[in-house]
C-alpha cells in the first residue's frame, strides 16, 4: 500500500493506482469527463487537472500514478485555475442549445460548467459545425457539434462491446466521432453509449424529445427477457413507461444494459390490433 496526502488528508491506496482512485477512496470529487471506472484511461479531456507538489504544471488525476508521500491539492488556486481554463476550452465550440437539448437536467457538462467553469467566455469567433450522422434506429447522432471528444463511446465499443464501430477521425478542433464508411451501430449493447456520453451528442432516438428527466418517476425492476436478471430503473410519466436505464449492480450487470432490455418498453406503448 502507498500513502499520499490529498487535500491534507492521508489516504492509503494500492501501488499502481491513480490519483483519481485515491480521491474516490477519500470521498473527494475531482471533475472529469473522459474518465470512467469501467473503461480504460484516456486522459484526453484534461478536466481532472490537480496540483501535485513539486510537479511543474497541473497533472491529470486519472492518469497520474500515486507515489509514496505524494502531496496532492484538488482545490488550490493552481488546480482551480487549470480546471476553469479547460472548461473554457471545452465550451469554445459547444453550442448553447441547453433549452432544447435532450441531456438537459442530467448533463455532466452543464453541472461542471456551473461548478468549475468561468463566469463568461472570451471566445467571440464562429463555432465549428459537425454534420449529423445516421447510425440506426436506436442512437441519435443529430447534434455531434456538442461532442467534446471524451472518446467514452469509442472505448466502450472496443473494450466492453468488443466491436469497434465508432472511431475518431481528423485532428484538433476538426476531430469528430463517426462510424466506418457511414455504417450503422449494430452492437447488442450499443445503448450504453447513450448513458456514457457526458453531453448531448449521443441521445436515445425512441426517447428523444418525449420528456424531461425531472418529470419522470422512477421504479426499480429486473429484466424480464432472460435469466440474467439485469437490474433496471423504469422511468414513468403519466402512467406510461418513457425510458429504461440500468441500475448498477456489480454482481449482475455492473452498470451496463442490453438493448433488448433498454428499448423493449416501446412494445408497451404500441396500440394492440
Amino acid at each position: 500500500m502507498i500513502e499520499i496526502e490529498l487535500d491534507g488528508q492521508k489516504v492509503e491506496v494500492t501501488e499502481g493506482s491513480m490519483i483519481m482512485h485515491a480521491a474516490d477512496k477519500a470521498g473527494t470529487y475531482i471533475p472529469h469527463f473522459c474518465y470512467h471506472k469501467k473503461l480504460s484511461i484516456a486522459a484526453n479531456c484534461r478536466m481532472c487537472l490537480v496540483d501535485v507538489e513539486k510537479a511543474p504544471k497541473p497533472m491529470p488525476a486519472c492518469a497520474t500514478p500515486v507515489t509514496n508521500g505524494m502531496i496532492v491539492r484538488t482545490k488550490s488556486d493552481k488546480a482551480i485555475k487549470a480546471q476553469q481554463s479547460v472548461m473554457e476550452f471545452l465550451l469554445i465550440n459547444h453550442p448553447l442549445d441547453c433549452p432544447i437539448c435532450d441531456q438537459g437536467g442530467e448533463c455532466q457538462l452543464q453541472d461542471l460548467a456551473v461548478g468549475y467553469g468561468p463566469g463568461a467566455s472570451r471566445y467571440e469567433e464562429e463555432k465549428r459545425v459537425v454534420m449529423h450522422k445516421d447510425v440506426g434506429p436506436l442512437i441519435s447522432m443529430e447534434e455531434m457539434s456538442r461532442c467534446i471528444h471524451c472518446t467514452r463511446c469509442v472505448r466502450f465499443g472496443q473494450e466492453i462491446a468488443g466491436v469497434m464501430e465508432l472511431g475518431m477521425i481528423h485532428r484538433g478542433e476538426h476531430s469528430e466521432i463517426t462510424t466506418v464508411l457511414g455504417d450503422t451501430v449494430d452492437s447488442e449493447v450499443s445503448g450504453n453509449m447513450i448513458d456514457l456520453c457526458p453531453v448531448g451528442a449521443l441521445t436515445s432516438k425512441p426517447f428523444r424529445y418525449s420528456a424531461r428527466p425531472w418529470e419522470l418517476s422512477r421504479r426499480k425492476s429486473v429484466s424480464p427477457h432472460d435469466s440474467t436478471g439485469a437490474n433496471l430503473i423504469v422511468q414513468v410519466k403519466n402512467n406510461r413507461v418513457m425510458r429504461v436505464l440500468p441500475l448498477e449492480n456489480n454482481d449482475v450487470n455492473e452498470c451496463w444494459l442490453a438493448d433488448r432490455d433498454r428499448f423493449s418498453y416501446e412494445a408497451l406503448n404500441t396500440p394492440t390490433a
